[in-house]
């Protein structure tokens, strides 16, 4: 019914009513179109920049992975060798060391004999001391009230322990010692000399006393 009056009302209209009628439905339109196409292409504007917001967090992303893996397998290994030292004693690792090394010991006038180094070690002065591994920066105000409330809470962070003892050898040849050192610094257990002391003792000066302090770092404490 609708319909009918709509056609018998248009077919009443005058050719210039009708050109009206017609003209303004067309622009109400053609306005309707054009205004959502300035929303739709807002609308992907607004896409297009978020997916190159995307794109770039993505390849900031992708730029630091190697870094970020290779400074995970590096925590990993570093971990893996602080737990390792943590079950082992720092003297019978040193002294495992010495029995590998093995030298020509003279006596007499032209007597000789295999010794090894273990024969000539002595160790002292072990200790064992928190390691503190952290750079602290001050505080002021609230940051600094904040980072003594959190210090009261328990932390489930590993320990890390600086185990140190003095190894003294006496009357060995250089070549030993110097086999001794680089078996220390190359070891796996991952140790390293904190301090050396070297004198002469005998009148040809091929024979020395040696005193080395090494060091190695581990979780948690024990004795050494």
């Amino acid at each position: 019914m609708k319909e009918g009056r709509i056609s018998s009302a248009f077919a009443q209209m005058s050719d210039r009513e009708r050109k009206l009628v017609v003209g303004g439905g067309t622009l109400v339109v053609v306005g309707m179109v054009v205004i959502a196409g300035l929303l739709v292409s807002r609308k992907v504007a607004a896409m297009e920049e978020q997916v190159a917001q995307n794109g770039e967090a993505l390849r900031s992303i992708l730029d630091a992975a190697p870094s970020y893996l290779k400074n995970r397998r590096e925590d990993k290994a570093i971990g893996e060798q602080l737990t390792r030292a943590e079950g082992s004693s720092l003297q019978s690792t040193l002294l495992a060391i010495a029995k590998d090394v093995k030298f020509e010991r003279k006596y007499g006038n032209d007597g000789t004999s295999e010794a090894r180094l273990s024969d000539y070690i002595k160790f002292s002065n072990a200790s064992e001391i928190l390691a503190d591994l952290t750079q602290k920066k001050k505080r002021r105000g609230r940051s600094k009230r904040k980072r003594k409330r959190k210090k009261k809470g328990k932390s489930s962070d590993k320990q890390v322990f600086l185990a140190t003892i003095e190894v003294v050898f006496d009357r060995i040849p250089d070549g030993a010692l110097f086999q001794f050192l680089e078996k220390v610094e190359t070891n796996k257990e991952a140790m390293f000399g904190v301090s050396l002391n070297i004198s002469r003792e005998s009148p040809n000066h091929d024979h020395f006393r040696a005193k080395l302090k090494v060091g190695q770092f581990r979780y948690g404490g024990g004795d050494q």
